[in-house]
């Protein structure tokens, strides 16, 4: 493609971006800052206050001495002026300040009719009140029509002292009724050096949406070479809105990003497609298509769609962009129907289907379809001696080519007793758990119709003490205990549909079974114990520090497993601890860790540092997994001087001795404008390759910004 037609397009595109997309600037002192607010008075009588008045007979008035003229939400400020009573007319040849609620005009003469409220003014500085954009101008008229026409023009919204960037015009058209400026010959400058010259552009002056251009994005990579987008927007209504993207890219060739969202009275939700016609890589036609719909039908019925399909597995790691998106496996297709009976019962019908990704995984590792599951949650309104009647029962259909498939029905009534007081709770539940299955696809001499009756109890108690320090801080003190009892059954015979081992963390001591899904209920005859301690700060009542430590301890060894799932030993598991420490309002810890007595050993440790102040944010993180993954990650984001700044992250693994994740950012910000520079290389799908990627963002704050953003590097998964 010409280098210069490129240039054109992305500069133009970023002055026509419509009002949705306004930057704002902060810590920016405007005008209108230091200006009182002007509120239309009650009264709309013609209001004059001068030091001085000359009155003639034929209704022509001459003020002087700070003079003001006040109408509705007009003012006129000025050394002196000329009145016309019977023509209503304001003559002003002095310097003068003319203000309304969209416009402040500084003039060096002025002709005003009160009448029509049109106006003309010479050699003038403005400011448009509603964006905080300043300017000079030969001449400003205003029309009948509220329509402000100003010639020979000079804008900026860079606070007054700076003019590292404006837009010079020969003329702008401001339609405040329509929201919208309209700009002639416009030559855009940075730091005097014209980057751009357009015929005729139109750009916002509020805050409503237009259909228009939006800033372009620009970037490098090694997947896809130069990558260019420069999207569209159409503002199609006030509740649905769409945006078209053309991409550029260098070594792969030109894709469409088409996106349509809309907002309803009980739903919202939105569209997209990718469309890559020809791959010049790989010679193959891409696409990609996702939708996502939530919303209510009546006032008990709640509807959330997602699908989403590719066209082949590497898609995201070629063209994503994005380390998320490289790293999924497989793509979502749901219906799911809640039906809410408020405290009495919930129906959910489920029909779910995925698309493998992930080219390292076979076919048996794919996830079951549902089609369907069918799920009734019931519990009684009122408890009768602190207790209630439940019930939960679910079927489903589970669909995997190639491998067991059937119908699985799970009945599960239960009777739970619940006390809560502030020193104390107790809870208990005794529940009943029938699983039945109608299978096909079963190895010879396997039941195509197993089934499982299991009754379980549980018990937890816990009490809850609390004290002020002799610093005035309010400590809690909460220790629990629960117990859990499940007989065996042999499981052995039945299918694994969906269950699974979850991480032992503080959540599963109390758990009632400690696989997740439905194919398996492990038996168990154990106690678990937690304690946790909080201390508030007695000044702002938040948080200061928090700690669990918990332990849960086996009668006997579980003998329900998963295949190829070692056998649980018989005593006291893992300690499993959590800690959680603000050394200061800047500075705070934290700890997650899991601690093996028999092996007097760490077998898994999460541990950061964390410091985070107006201006500087950092992070320091260690996570540990036994045989699985050792790895670092840390983030930096501080100013380096004046207005430089760094902002970095580094994720390391330790256990194979490379990085993972490596982000350079440096950043110029002013008031005015901000240019950012990054680099990027991250490991970019399963396999190990990797990708790098180049990113230039420059930013003229309140018109444009121009190129693309670096992932956000403060995310919550500061390690992964």
């Amino acid at each position: 493609m010409p280098v210069r037609p490129l240039i054109g397009l992305i500069l133009a595109a970023a002055l026509a971006a419509p009002a949705h997309a306004q930057v704002t600037q902060e810590g920016c002192t405007q005008l209108t800052d230091t200006l009182p607010a002007l509120d239309a008075p009650a009264d709309p009588r013609l209001v004059l206050d001068a030091d001085h008045v000359d009155l003639s007979a034929d209704g022509r008035s001459r003020l002087s001495g700070s003079v003001q003229l006040r109408q509705g939400d007009k003012e006129f400020t000025a050394p002196a002026l000329e009145y016309d009573e019977r023509e209503r007319l304001v003559e002003i040849d002095a310097p003068s300040t003319f203000r309304n609620r969209q416009l402040l005009i500084r003039a060096q003469s002025a002709h005003f009719d009160l009448d029509d409220d049109s106006g003309r003014f010479e050699g003038t500085e403005f400011v448009l009140t509603q964006r905080s954009a300043r300017g000079e101008s030969g001449h400003v008229r205003i029309g009948q029509d509220g329509v402000a026409r100003l010639d020979d023009v000079r804008y900026t919204t860079c606070a007054p002292g700076s003019d590292a960037w404006y837009l010079e015009a020969s003329a702008i058209k401001l339609d405040h009724e329509q929201g919208l400026g309209t700009a002639r010959h416009a030559r855009l400058r940075f730091f005097g050096v014209p980057i751009l010259y357009a015929p005729w552009f139109q750009f916002p002056i509020d805050d409503r949406r237009r259909t228009g251009l939006l800033f372009p994005t620009v970037g490098r990579s090694d997947k896809t070479g130069w990558d260019l987008r420069v999207p569209v927007y159409f503002n199609l209504a006030p509740n649905y809105d769409a945006t078209l993207a053309p991409r550029l890219m260098s070594d792969r060739g030109t894709q469409i990003d088409a996106e349509g969202r809309y907002l309803l009275r009980s739903a919202e939700g939105r569209l997209g497609y990718e469309f890559l016609g020809n791959d010049r890589i790989t010679g193959e036609r891409r696409t990609y298509t996702e939708l996502v719909h939530r919303g209510i039908v009546g006032s008990r019925l709640g509807v959330d769609i997602h699908y989403a399909e590719t066209s082949d597995p590497a898609y995201f790691e070629d063209l994503g962009g994005n380390v998320d998106l490289s790293s999924i496996t497989h793509l979502e297709r749901s219906a799911r129907f809640t039906y809410h009976a408020p405290a009495a019962y919930t129906v959910q019908m489920l029909f779910q289907d995925y698309q493998t990704i992930a080219s390292n995984l076979d076919p048996v590792d794919d996830p079951y379809r549902r089609l369907p599951q069918i799920r009734i949650d019931a519990l009684t309104r009122n408890a009768i001696w602190d207790t209630r009647l439940g019930a939960v029962t679910e079927y489903a259909n589970f669909v995997r080519p190639g491998s067991v498939e059937g119908q699985r029905i799970d009945l599960h009534p239960y009777l739970r007793m619940e006390k809560d007081r502030i020193a104390w709770f107790a809870r208990s539940q005794v529940d009943f758990r029938y699983t039945a299955y109608e299978l096909t696809g079963t190895a010879p001499g396997q039941p195509s119709r197993p089934d499982r009756a299991l009754p379980i109890f549980s018990a937890e108690y816990g009490l809850r003490f609390d004290r002020i320090t002799p610093s005035g801080a309010p400590q809690t003190l909460e220790p629990r205990l629960f117990y859990l009892y499940v007989p065996y059954e042999d499981q052995s015979q039945l299918p694994i549909f969906d269950s699974g081992e979850p991480d032992f963390d503080v959540t599963q001591l109390f758990a009632r079974n400690r696989f997740s899904g439905e194919d398996r209920i492990s038996d168990a005859n154990h106690f678990a114990f937690a304690v946790t301690g909080r201390q508030l700060d007695p000044d702002s009542g938040i948080l200061r520090a928090s700690a669990t430590i918990g332990q849960l301890f086996r009668f006997q060894s579980p003998r329900v497993r998963l295949p190829d799932e070692p056998p649980p030993d018989r005593g006291a598991t893992d300690f499993i601890a959590a800690f959680d420490y603000a050394l200061s309002e800047r500075w705070g810890t934290y700890w997650d860790t899991q601690w093996s007595p028999e092996d007097a050993d760490f077998t898994r440790s999460s541990v950061g540092l964390r410091y985070r102040s107006d201006r500087r944010r950092a992070e320091l993180a260690y996570r540990y997994r036994a045989n699985l993954l050792e790895q670092t990650d840390v983030i930096v984001s501080t100013p380096l001087w004046n207005n430089l700044s760094l902002l970095g992250r580094w994720r390391y693994s330790l256990r194979d001795r490379e990085s993972l994740d490596t982000i350079a950012s440096i950043q110029y910000e002013t008031c005015c404008w901000a240019l950012r520079t990054s680099y990027r290389r991250y490991v970019a799908n399963t396999s190990g390759e990797r990708n790098s990627g180049i990113y230039l963002l420059l930013e003229l704050k309140g018109l444009a910004r121009i190129g693309s953003r670096p992932p956000n590097l403060f995310r919550t998964d500061a390690v992964e």
